[in-house]
């Protein structure tokens, strides 16, 4: 098959990791390409990860916000070359007109990466109308990608949707160095990660807020915040809470190196797809402690493979940091063993392969 993918960009973050993860898997068996909205930069995390395979073009978008050259440059793109399957991945109103014209000439497929609501940019909520029609109608075929995500899907769209998990390789760790280290107060010190960019939906001031708690009350704990700034607002008011203790890395390529030496990892988000930083932290036994928000219900079993606040706020965020926090060595063992073995459904071998049987029929 002859498949493209388009996305805004291969900037770091959970959406560009599952692109870039299912890309590298499925060019070993079809002709692939990626085009990107945006022009490429230096800083997009998953631009170098992509297998040389995989073709790349670019539209060559610069500034932010709606343009309607993009519309009738990717329609442009679609039309004059002979791809069997467009797979697109949010902002749907760059591919609204590609899709009400083309559709019988190719397969149209979007994959919901969060909260079928919350996924719906500004611009999307606009044309709500028209892609509930299209999505009724079957001229795009939408993914979702937890059980969650997909009943949401289904109240907010009246109709059904293909349940495809998101998945990640599971990384191959090759150097004992631990990068961590270095942020060890004590010999005991716990090191924390939360990876993820920063904006509204993944709550940082909240962990912030709560991980303050914690070291006031005398835990011996690092928290390392690693993700691009997407909101200055949010950013200026986590800086205050940023000390020996609490640590922001700024936007990372080394995500699973980081979890394979961490004890913890930490996402109390307010609403979520099915975060690949959770997937990839149960690859290498780091311990989630996380919100009970979208596909993470689905996966984590409170004290068996992580911890599961009751909610989002501060107060139940900072009472299952605490639990960790006096967890035995032998509990933490086991429940870094069950985390490796939850991992199994989520690899990206089984994700992809489930994405080419769509494809193909």
């Amino acid at each position: 098959m002859k498949i493209l993918h388009i996305h805004t960009s291969m900037s770091g973050g959970g959406i560009e990791a599952i692109i870039c993860a299912l890309l590298n898997e499925v060019v070993e068996r079809h002709d692939v390409t990626l085009a990107t909205i945006f022009a490429s930069k230096a800083s997009d995390v998953f631009e170098n990860k992509l297998d040389r395979r995989v073709k790349r073009l670019s539209l060559g978008k610069v500034k932010p916000g709606f343009s309607i050259t993009e519309i009738f440059q990717i329609y442009r793109l679609i039309k004059t070359s002979s791809y069997d399957v467009v797979h697109i991945h949010g902002f749907f109103y760059y591919y609204a007109m590609s899709v009400l014209l083309l559709h019988r000439k190719v397969k149209f497929f979007y994959t919901i990466h969060s909260d079928a609501v919350m996924e719906n940019s500004p611009w999307d909520k606009r044309f709500l109308w028209l892609k509930k029609w299209c999505f009724k109608k079957r001229l795009i075929k939408p993914i979702t990608i937890s059980p969650a995500s997909k009943d949401s899907f289904t109240k907010l769209y009246g109709t059904d949707s293909m349940l495809i998990c998101n998945g990640v390789s599971k990384p191959t760790i090759t150097t004992t160095e631990n990068p961590l280290g270095q942020y060890k107060i004590t010999p005991s010190t716990k090191i924390f990660i939360h990876a993820g960019r920063i904006n509204e939906a993944k709550n940082q001031i909240v962990l912030c807020q709560s991980f303050t708690k914690l070291i006031k009350n005398g835990y011996d704990a690092v928290l390392l915040i690693a993700g691009g700034n997407q909101d200055d607002s949010i950013m200026q008011q986590m800086q205050p809470f940023f000390c020996d203790r609490i640590i922001y890395l700024g936007e990372r390529s080394d995500i699973p190196i980081l979890f394979n030496f961490a004890d913890a990892m930490c996402l109390p988000s307010i609403w979520e797809g099915l975060p690949v930083t959770l997937l990839e932290a149960l690859a290498v036994g780091c311990i989630p402690i996380c919100s009970p928000v979208g596909g993470i219900v689905n996966v984590i079993k409170h004290g068996y493979n992580g911890l599961l606040s009751d909610d989002s706020s501060k107060e139940q965020y900072y009472k299952r940091l605490k639990e960790y926090m006096r967890l035995s060595d032998e509990e933490i063992i086991k429940m870094k063993n069950n985390c490796k073995e939850s991992f199994a459904p989520y690899d990206i071998k089984q994700t992809a392969a489930q994405y080419e049987l769509v494809y193909g029929n």
